[in-house]
């Protein structure tokens, strides 16, 4: 699996270290899901299962961007 380096590191910590954890961990939990969901959005057989896990991937989006502009505002 790729894995992202930071391009910058911050010299001052977060004012919220924990919340960043579970932000950060939120984010790649959220990808990781995503992927998983693509690939069986492949497989599905019927417009109904499609359009439910469309909707998954969607609601998934959501809060990913959500986490990252949180993160994004704690740095």
């Amino acid at each position: 699996m790729l894995e992202l380096i930071p391009m910058v590191e911050r010299f001052l910590p977060s004012n919220d270290p924990i919340k960043e954890d579970v932000l950060d961990w939120t984010v790649k939990r959220d990808a990781q899901d995503i992927k998983i969901l693509l690939d069986w959005l492949n497989e599905a057989r019927s417009f109904r299962e499609k359009r439910a896990m469309i909707n998954l991937i969607e609601g998934l989006v959501g809060e990913l961007k959500m986490a990252v502009e949180e993160l994004s505002d704690l740095q």
